[in-house]
């Protein structure tokens, strides 16, 4: 399997759950690798204070950790935070990071851009059972606790969740995390009893070594788990893309977009878009009074706020070939337009070009930052 660095089965280890307390289980676990000293802090998803959304917080305290890591919600890119910690100085100390399979794809296409170092990063991947919007979660945790919805989900290998689940996860054929340095699995395992604990790395190795964790005697079940929903999720991904491509042209592209009010949050809460000043956020759309009645003048009308649709294709044309479809865009927009019907279309058919997988391989480079003489002599002139 992908997941997998190795068949060692000495690395997988298991973490015992009483009483069906998936959650009473991993506090536990992630109190002690705080305790042990190994680790100076870890990045996790807590619920705030009034119990509506979780939201990642960095914590040092043991005593102060009450989380809820298969919470289905992302409500910010966990790579952007990441980010955000280490871009301008990495930790001199090691740092956990409990973090989606969208957002590892995404932390390690900030690494090669330059924006994010994994120096003393500890990467701890969670299989992802799917997550809710951000507006949809906290409509149903005043009546029940969404996690609850998503795990009886699971338990009975049923997709009733789906009616819930965001655009992104509902065709994501990724929900497994490559690239870390432990893993903490649910697939293919009886999660009322035990969930995997799999050392991928030799750092991760290191940290969870002194853990008193059982060693795993079979994952076949899991392997299987995992390539029936790869071979599930691809099929409702192509499907998904036949469907939202059958009338594409200039018109239907301008229609879609025809609500955007060009606030630019899609861009804000997007991983891959980290420019500190973007093009359409400066004055080079600024123009006088004239201009805009001489455009006025010679179209007869024209929509303000304008250049809606350039700022989307400018955008698309920046990041797609990094876009791991993780949908925070779709999320993010105040006007509800559906953006993955657009994104997840173009970034798969883009990298498919390119042979390119982003986060896949940290040592392959961006294809944009990469010139190759030999590439598209069909285009231009030769």
């Amino acid at each position: 399997m992908e997941y997998l660095k190795g068949e060692n089965m000495t690395k997988q280890k298991i973490l015992k759950v009483k009483n069906g307390d998936i959650n009473s289980a991993l506090n536990d676990f992630f109190k002690e690798l705080l305790k042990s000293g190994k680790l100076s802090a870890l990045l996790l998803p807590q619920n705030v204070p009034s119990k509506k959304v979780v939201f990642p917080v960095l914590i040092s305290n043991p005593n102060k950790l009450d989380t809820n890591i298969f919470s289905p919600l992302l409500p910010v890119s966990t790579a952007k935070m990441i980010s955000k910690i280490t871009k301008f100085q990495p930790s001199d100390k090691p740092i956990g990071i409990v973090i989606h399979p969208c957002q590892i794809r995404a932390l390690i296409e900030l690494v090669k851009l330059n924006q994010a170092s994994l120096n003393n990063i500890i990467i701890i991947g969670l299989d992802c059972l799917g997550t809710f919007p951000l507006n949809v979660y906290s409509d149903i945790v005043k009546k029940q606790k969404p996690l609850d919805i998503i795990i009886d989900d699971f338990k009975s290998n049923n997709d009733k969740s789906e009616q819930y689940l965001r655009s992104a996860c509902i065709v994501c054929n990724q929900p497994f995390p490559i690239n870390a340095d432990i893993i903490i699995g649910v697939f293919g395992m009886d999660i009322t009893k035990e969930i995997l604990i799999e050392e991928v790395s030799d750092a991760g190795g290191k940290i969870i070594e002194d853990l008193k964790l059982d060693s795993a005697k079979d994952v076949i079940k899991r392997e299987k788990q995992i390539k029936d929903l790869i071979d599930n999720r691809t099929k409702k991904l192509e499907s998904f893309i036949k469907e939202k491509t059958k009338d594409s042209n200039i018109e239907t592209l301008t229609n879609f977009f025809d609500k955007c009010v060009n606030c630019h949050n899609c861009m804000n809460v997007c991983p891959i878009c980290y420019c500190k000043e973007c093009l359409f956020d400066s004055a080079v759309f600024d123009a006088e009074a004239y201009k805009y009645v001489k455009k006025s003048e010679s179209k007869g009308l024209f929509k303000i706020p304008n250049d809606s649709l350039l700022f989307h294709l400018g955008r698309m044309n920046h990041m797609i070939l990094s876009c791991v479809k993780c949908g925070l865009c779709e999320q993010g927009c105040p006007m509800g337009i559906d953006l993955m019907d657009v994104f997840i279309p173009t970034a798969e058919n883009s990298q498919k070009e390119f042979k390119y997988h982003p986060g896949k391989n940290p040592s392959e480079k961006v294809p944009m930052i990469v010139y190759r003489e030999d590439e598209y002599v069909e285009v231009g002139e030769k």
